[in-house]
Protein backbone atom coordinates (compact mmCIF):
# COMPACT_ATOMS: atom_id res chain seq x y z
CA UNK A 1 0.00 0.00 0.00
CA UNK A 2 1.20 3.11 -0.92
CA UNK A 3 1.51 6.28 1.00
CA UNK A 4 -0.88 7.89 -0.44
CA UNK A 5 -3.41 5.06 -0.41
CA UNK A 6 -2.92 4.78 3.81
CA UNK A 7 -3.45 8.99 3.37
CA UNK A 8 -6.66 8.66 1.61
CA UNK A 9 -7.75 5.81 3.43
CA UNK A 10 -7.05 7.91 6.50
CA UNK A 11 -9.31 10.41 5.48
CA UNK A 12 -12.26 8.17 4.44
CA UNK A 13 -12.15 6.71 8.35
CA UNK A 14 -14.60 9.71 8.89
CA UNK A 15 -17.53 8.04 6.72
CA UNK A 16 -19.78 5.54 8.71
CA UNK A 17 -18.21 2.15 9.25
CA UNK A 18 -21.20 0.15 7.73
CA UNK A 19 -20.77 2.47 4.50
CA UNK A 20 -16.81 2.34 5.05
CA UNK A 21 -16.82 -1.08 4.48
CA UNK A 22 -19.11 -1.76 1.74
CA UNK A 23 -17.24 1.23 -0.74
CA UNK A 24 -13.92 1.99 0.75
CA UNK A 25 -12.11 -0.05 -1.67
CA UNK A 26 -14.07 1.46 -4.55
CA UNK A 27 -13.49 4.97 -3.67
CA UNK A 28 -9.75 4.24 -3.24
CA UNK A 29 -9.77 2.74 -6.17
CA UNK A 30 -11.41 5.38 -8.08
CA UNK A 31 -9.23 8.22 -6.65
CA UNK A 32 -6.14 6.49 -7.33
CA UNK A 33 -7.21 6.15 -10.58
CA UNK A 34 -7.45 9.76 -11.20
CA UNK A 35 -4.15 10.44 -10.68
CA UNK A 36 -2.75 8.48 -12.73
CA UNK A 37 -0.41 10.57 -15.42
CA UNK A 38 0.76 7.50 -17.48
CA UNK A 39 4.60 8.38 -16.58
CA UNK A 40 5.72 6.13 -14.79
CA UNK A 41 7.98 8.43 -12.84
CA UNK A 42 5.67 11.12 -12.05
CA UNK A 43 3.19 8.50 -10.72
CA UNK A 44 6.02 6.52 -8.30
CA UNK A 45 6.55 10.35 -7.01
CA UNK A 46 2.82 10.62 -6.24
CA UNK A 47 2.59 7.57 -4.75
CA UNK A 48 4.96 8.37 -2.02
CA UNK A 49 4.39 12.25 -1.43
CA UNK A 50 0.81 12.75 -2.95
CA UNK A 51 -1.97 13.56 -0.43
CA UNK A 52 -5.74 14.08 -1.57
CA UNK A 53 -6.90 17.61 -2.37
CA UNK A 54 -8.44 19.83 -0.28
CA UNK A 55 -11.61 19.83 -2.25
CA UNK A 56 -11.30 15.97 -2.00
CA UNK A 57 -10.92 16.20 1.80
CA UNK A 58 -13.75 18.88 1.95
CA UNK A 59 -15.97 16.68 -0.31
CA UNK A 60 -15.34 13.20 1.86
CA UNK A 61 -16.00 15.88 5.41
CA UNK A 62 -19.10 16.51 3.59
CA UNK A 63 -20.37 12.92 2.17
CA UNK A 64 -19.57 12.28 6.19
CA UNK A 65 -22.10 14.92 7.19
CA UNK A 66 -24.72 13.78 4.72
CA UNK A 67 -24.68 10.26 5.69
CA UNK A 68 -24.81 10.67 9.37
CA UNK A 69 -27.49 13.96 9.23
CA UNK A 70 -29.86 11.42 6.47
CA UNK A 71 -32.40 12.73 4.87
CA UNK A 72 -35.70 11.22 4.03
CA UNK A 73 -34.32 7.67 2.71
CA UNK A 74 -31.70 7.47 5.37
CA UNK A 75 -31.27 4.18 7.48
CA UNK A 76 -33.22 4.77 10.80
CA UNK A 77 -29.93 6.26 13.34
CA UNK A 78 -28.86 8.62 10.63
CA UNK A 79 -32.71 9.53 9.89
CA UNK A 80 -33.47 9.96 13.10
CA UNK A 81 -29.36 12.14 14.13
CA UNK A 82 -30.72 14.33 10.85
CA UNK A 83 -34.30 14.58 12.18
CA UNK A 84 -32.79 15.74 15.86
CA UNK A 85 -30.30 18.42 13.93
CA UNK A 86 -32.39 19.83 11.34
CA UNK A 87 -35.48 20.30 14.66
CA UNK A 88 -32.81 22.33 16.74
CA UNK A 89 -31.42 24.55 14.06
CA UNK A 90 -34.90 25.06 13.05
CA UNK A 91 -35.61 25.84 16.86
CA UNK A 92 -32.73 27.96 17.45
CA UNK A 93 -33.47 30.07 14.29
CA UNK A 94 -36.92 30.04 15.61
CA UNK A 95 -35.59 31.60 18.91
CA UNK A 96 -34.04 34.29 17.48
CA UNK A 97 -36.60 35.36 15.14
CA UNK A 98 -38.87 35.21 18.19
CA UNK A 99 -36.60 37.75 19.81
CA UNK A 100 -35.80 40.12 17.07
CA UNK A 101 -39.67 40.32 15.96
CA UNK A 102 -40.29 40.87 19.79
CA UNK A 103 -37.22 43.80 19.90
CA UNK A 104 -39.19 45.28 16.94
CA UNK A 105 -42.24 45.18 18.43
CA UNK A 106 -40.74 46.61 22.15
CA UNK A 107 -38.87 49.25 20.44
CA UNK A 108 -41.70 51.07 18.22
CA UNK A 109 -43.50 50.54 21.47
CA UNK A 110 -41.06 52.85 23.11
CA UNK A 111 -41.24 55.33 20.37
CA UNK A 112 -45.31 55.69 20.75
CA UNK A 113 -45.43 53.82 16.97
CA UNK A 114 -48.03 51.38 19.21
CA UNK A 115 -50.82 53.74 20.59
CA UNK A 116 -53.25 51.20 20.94
CA UNK A 117 -50.44 49.50 24.08
CA UNK A 118 -50.61 51.11 27.22
CA UNK A 119 -47.29 53.85 27.09
CA UNK A 120 -44.04 52.66 28.76
CA UNK A 121 -43.03 53.12 32.30
CA UNK A 122 -39.85 55.35 33.87
CA UNK A 123 -38.43 52.07 33.75
CA UNK A 124 -38.19 51.92 30.25
CA UNK A 125 -35.59 54.21 28.93
CA UNK A 126 -35.18 54.26 24.84
CA UNK A 127 -31.22 54.43 24.35
CA UNK A 128 -30.81 55.82 21.15
CA UNK A 129 -27.95 54.04 18.78
CA UNK A 130 -24.88 56.42 19.09
CA UNK A 131 -23.92 55.99 15.92
CA UNK A 132 -25.42 54.99 12.31
CA UNK A 133 -23.23 51.80 12.55
CA UNK A 134 -24.85 50.86 15.60
CA UNK A 135 -28.29 51.43 13.93
CA UNK A 136 -27.15 49.36 11.23
CA UNK A 137 -26.11 46.57 13.90
CA UNK A 138 -29.58 46.59 15.22
CA UNK A 139 -31.70 46.40 11.84
CA UNK A 140 -29.69 43.94 11.24
CA UNK A 141 -30.39 41.61 13.79
CA UNK A 142 -33.66 41.88 12.43
CA UNK A 143 -32.76 39.53 9.74
CA UNK A 144 -33.57 36.81 11.63
CA UNK A 145 -37.21 36.71 10.96
CA UNK A 146 -36.75 36.38 7.53
CA UNK A 147 -34.39 33.91 7.41
CA UNK A 148 -36.57 31.68 9.61
CA UNK A 149 -39.11 32.26 7.17
CA UNK A 150 -37.29 31.20 4.61
CA UNK A 151 -35.72 28.43 5.79
CA UNK A 152 -39.51 26.94 6.75
CA UNK A 153 -40.72 27.48 3.46
CA UNK A 154 -38.04 25.44 1.87
CA UNK A 155 -35.52 28.33 0.47
CA UNK A 156 -32.50 27.13 2.88
CA UNK A 157 -29.97 29.46 0.76
CA UNK A 158 -31.70 32.40 0.87
CA UNK A 159 -32.18 31.45 5.11
CA UNK A 160 -28.22 31.29 5.57
CA UNK A 161 -27.52 34.31 2.71
CA UNK A 162 -30.57 36.31 4.81
CA UNK A 163 -28.94 34.90 8.76
CA UNK A 164 -25.11 36.29 7.33
CA UNK A 165 -26.49 39.46 7.21
CA UNK A 166 -27.40 39.24 10.89
CA UNK A 167 -23.94 37.34 11.61
CA UNK A 168 -21.37 38.94 10.04
CA UNK A 169 -21.89 42.61 11.01
CA UNK A 170 -22.78 41.39 14.46
CA UNK A 171 -19.10 39.61 14.45
CA UNK A 172 -17.05 42.67 12.58
CA UNK A 173 -18.39 44.94 15.72
CA UNK A 174 -17.57 42.12 18.54
CA UNK A 175 -14.42 42.17 17.21
CA UNK A 176 -13.51 46.01 16.64
CA UNK A 177 -15.10 46.60 19.88
CA UNK A 178 -13.44 43.64 21.79
CA UNK A 179 -9.86 44.49 20.55
CA UNK A 180 -10.14 48.93 20.72
CA UNK A 181 -12.91 49.07 23.07
CA UNK A 182 -11.98 50.77 26.28
CA UNK A 183 -13.57 48.25 28.50
CA UNK A 184 -11.84 44.50 29.16
CA UNK A 185 -12.43 41.82 27.08
CA UNK A 186 -15.20 39.81 28.04
CA UNK A 187 -16.33 36.78 27.10
CA UNK A 188 -20.38 36.64 26.40
CA UNK A 189 -20.15 38.45 23.14
CA UNK A 190 -17.76 35.63 21.71
CA UNK A 191 -19.61 32.65 23.25
CA UNK A 192 -23.03 34.70 21.53
CA UNK A 193 -21.03 35.06 17.82
CA UNK A 194 -20.19 31.46 18.08
CA UNK A 195 -23.74 30.16 18.87
CA UNK A 196 -25.36 32.01 15.92
CA UNK A 197 -22.28 31.01 13.71
CA UNK A 198 -22.95 27.37 14.32
CA UNK A 199 -26.31 28.27 13.79
CA UNK A 200 -25.77 29.78 10.34
CA UNK A 201 -23.14 26.41 9.01
CA UNK A 202 -26.46 23.93 10.80
CA UNK A 203 -28.56 25.36 8.35
CA UNK A 204 -27.55 23.19 5.96
CA UNK A 205 -28.87 20.33 7.81
CA UNK A 206 -32.46 21.48 6.33
CA UNK A 207 -31.00 20.12 2.60
CA UNK A 208 -33.15 18.85 -0.17
CA UNK A 209 -33.13 15.36 0.72
CA UNK A 210 -34.48 16.00 4.40
CA UNK A 211 -38.13 15.27 4.72
CA UNK A 212 -40.19 18.53 3.77
CA UNK A 213 -40.72 20.76 7.26
CA UNK A 214 -44.05 21.05 8.43
CA UNK A 215 -44.99 24.78 7.64
CA UNK A 216 -47.76 25.29 9.47
CA UNK A 217 -46.73 24.38 13.40
CA UNK A 218 -43.84 26.31 12.39
CA UNK A 219 -45.23 29.55 11.40
CA UNK A 220 -47.98 29.40 14.06
CA UNK A 221 -44.62 29.08 16.61
CA UNK A 222 -43.60 32.51 15.76
CA UNK A 223 -46.68 34.33 16.84
CA UNK A 224 -47.22 31.78 19.67
CA UNK A 225 -43.50 31.98 20.98
CA UNK A 226 -43.91 36.12 20.89
CA UNK A 227 -46.36 35.91 23.03
CA UNK A 228 -45.52 33.16 25.34
CA UNK A 229 -41.74 34.32 26.16
CA UNK A 230 -40.30 37.31 25.17
CA UNK A 231 -42.52 40.04 25.62
CA UNK A 232 -44.46 38.87 29.21
CA UNK A 233 -40.53 38.48 30.26
CA UNK A 234 -39.76 41.84 28.93
CA UNK A 235 -43.34 43.54 30.80
CA UNK A 236 -42.47 42.02 33.93
CA UNK A 237 -38.63 42.96 34.27
CA UNK A 238 -39.84 46.46 34.23
CA UNK A 239 -42.02 46.17 37.20
CA UNK A 240 -39.78 43.12 39.23
CA UNK A 241 -36.30 43.95 39.20
CA UNK A 242 -35.54 40.55 40.36
CA UNK A 243 -36.21 39.23 37.54
CA UNK A 244 -33.44 41.13 35.89
CA UNK A 245 -31.27 38.85 36.82
CA UNK A 246 -32.40 36.10 34.38
CA UNK A 247 -30.16 37.11 31.62
CA UNK A 248 -30.06 35.83 28.14
CA UNK A 249 -27.69 32.40 28.28
CA UNK A 250 -29.69 32.00 31.13
CA UNK A 251 -33.60 32.21 29.62
CA UNK A 252 -32.14 29.73 26.92
CA UNK A 253 -31.13 27.17 30.17
CA UNK A 254 -34.62 27.91 31.47
CA UNK A 255 -36.87 27.54 28.07
CA UNK A 256 -34.66 24.18 27.16
CA UNK A 257 -35.12 22.47 30.93
CA UNK A 258 -39.23 23.33 30.55
CA UNK A 259 -39.24 21.53 27.08
CA UNK A 260 -37.39 18.71 28.52
CA UNK A 261 -39.39 18.53 31.07
CA UNK A 262 -42.28 18.02 29.18
CA UNK A 263 -40.98 16.04 26.71
CA UNK A 264 -40.40 13.37 29.12
CA UNK A 265 -43.62 13.74 31.08
CA UNK A 266 -45.58 13.66 27.94
CA UNK A 267 -43.96 10.84 26.46
CA UNK A 268 -45.24 7.88 26.29
CA UNK A 269 -43.64 6.38 23.47
CA UNK A 270 -39.57 7.19 23.02
CA UNK A 271 -39.33 5.65 19.57
CA UNK A 272 -41.75 8.27 18.43
CA UNK A 273 -40.56 11.22 20.10
CA UNK A 274 -37.13 10.20 19.47
CA UNK A 275 -36.24 13.12 17.26
CA UNK A 276 -37.19 15.83 19.72
CA UNK A 277 -35.83 14.23 22.66
CA UNK A 278 -32.49 14.06 20.58
CA UNK A 279 -32.94 17.61 19.25
CA UNK A 280 -33.47 19.23 22.91
CA UNK A 281 -30.32 17.34 24.05
CA UNK A 282 -28.49 19.38 21.28
CA UNK A 283 -30.13 22.24 22.78
CA UNK A 284 -29.44 21.80 26.58
CA UNK A 285 -26.04 21.09 25.45
CA UNK A 286 -25.52 24.23 23.51
CA UNK A 287 -27.26 26.00 26.47
CA UNK A 288 -24.95 24.49 28.96
CA UNK A 289 -21.78 25.60 26.95
CA UNK A 290 -23.06 29.05 26.73
CA UNK A 291 -24.35 29.18 30.59
CA UNK A 292 -20.89 28.64 31.60
CA UNK A 293 -18.90 30.09 29.25
CA UNK A 294 -20.49 33.08 30.34
CA UNK A 295 -19.66 32.68 33.97
CA UNK A 296 -16.44 35.15 34.46
CA UNK A 297 -18.28 37.86 33.29
CA UNK A 298 -20.84 37.03 35.73
CA UNK A 299 -18.54 37.44 38.33
CA UNK A 300 -16.82 40.88 37.34
CA UNK A 301 -20.48 42.47 37.91
CA UNK A 302 -21.73 44.20 41.02
CA UNK A 303 -24.49 41.45 41.79
CA UNK A 304 -22.32 38.70 40.93
CA UNK A 305 -23.26 36.60 44.24
CA UNK A 306 -26.88 36.36 42.78
CA UNK A 307 -26.11 36.50 39.78
CA UNK A 308 -23.32 33.24 40.27
CA UNK A 309 -26.28 31.53 42.38
CA UNK A 310 -28.93 32.32 39.79
CA UNK A 311 -26.57 30.35 36.83
CA UNK A 312 -25.84 27.80 39.40
CA UNK A 313 -28.92 26.63 39.59
CA UNK A 314 -30.18 27.18 35.88
CA UNK A 315 -27.00 24.19 35.28
CA UNK A 316 -28.10 22.23 37.85
CA UNK A 317 -31.73 22.29 36.12
CA UNK A 318 -30.85 21.86 32.76
CA UNK A 319 -28.52 18.37 33.72
CA UNK A 320 -31.42 17.53 36.27
CA UNK A 321 -33.90 16.96 33.52
CA UNK A 322 -31.54 16.90 30.67
CA UNK A 323 -29.36 13.58 32.06
CA UNK A 324 -32.42 11.30 32.23
CA UNK A 325 -33.82 12.29 28.90
CA UNK A 326 -30.21 11.70 27.25
CA UNK A 327 -30.63 8.30 28.84
CA UNK A 328 -34.10 7.83 27.53
CA UNK A 329 -33.12 9.07 24.19
CA UNK A 330 -30.03 6.81 23.55
CA UNK A 331 -31.64 3.79 24.78
CA UNK A 332 -34.10 4.21 22.31
CA UNK A 333 -31.77 4.86 19.41
CA UNK A 334 -30.09 2.14 20.31
CA UNK A 335 -33.32 -0.22 19.50
CA UNK A 336 -32.87 1.22 15.82
CA UNK A 337 -31.13 -0.72 13.39
CA UNK A 338 -27.84 0.04 12.53
CA UNK A 339 -26.82 1.92 9.52
CA UNK A 340 -26.93 -0.80 6.41
CA UNK A 341 -24.65 -0.41 3.64
CA UNK A 342 -25.45 1.75 1.33
CA UNK A 343 -26.83 0.45 -2.08
CA UNK A 344 -24.58 2.23 -4.26
CA UNK A 345 -21.35 4.61 -3.54
CA UNK A 346 -22.05 8.53 -2.98
CA UNK A 347 -19.92 10.31 -5.54
CA UNK A 348 -17.33 12.66 -3.37
CA UNK A 349 -16.89 15.08 -5.91
CA UNK A 350 -20.77 16.67 -5.90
Amino acid sequence: MSRLEERYRRVLRLLPVGYRRQWEDDMVAAFLETLQTGDAETDEYLADHGRPSLAEVASVMSLAVRLRIGGADAPPRPYAWGQAVRLAVLTGVLLQAVMATAGLAITLWLYGALSWLPAPTSEWVLVPPASSWQATLNLAGYAWLPAFLALVLGHRRVAQAVAAVAVVPQAVAVAVEQATGPAPLTVTPWALLLIELALLVAMSAVHSDAAPVARRPWLLALPIGILAVPVPLFLAQATMPALRLLDWPGMCCVLVAVAMAVNLVASRSPLRTLPWSLALVLLAAAALALRIATLPDIGAQVQRTALLTTAAGQIVAVLAVGVPLAVVAFRALRHLPPVPSAEEPHRTDS
